[in-house]
């Protein structure tokens, strides 16, 4: 939250490592939910998953899937700005409002 809206940490790890392919996942879900089925209701958790490169992002959406997340493709890299205010948002409802950890976002896609 300190870069603000025109860069994000993502991005900063990326500029730090040359060459380094950096994707962004797994920071909207709480911890206590890698303790159990990655469900909620029933439902697959999503996990937003942003990269510049296409191959790395597949290959962690793969992982996801594997781990039993809804991968959820969230293009480039630049996405993480949008993603970290996410996972802060998250933590709002969860310990703030008073919602618990038992929670997670979700997109609902029309098919």
């Amino acid at each position: 939250m300190q870069l603000g809206t025109t860069t994000s940490a993502a991005e900063a790890i990326a500029a730090l490592v040359s060459g380094a392919f950096v994707v962004k996942a797994f920071n909207t879900i709480f911890a206590q939910h890698y303790a159990g089925d990655l469900k909620l209701d029933g439902q697959p958790l999503q996990t937003f998953v942003a990269a510049d490169d296409e191959t790395a992002r597949d290959t962690v959406k793969t992982l996801a899937a594997e781990a039993g997340f809804e991968p959820v493709d969230a293009g480039p890299l630049s996405t993480a700005r949008q993603l970290e205010p996410l996972g802060f948002l998250n933590i709002q409802f969860g310990y703030v409002l008073g919602k618990g950890t038992e929670i997670a976002p979700r997109w609902q896609f029309s098919a």
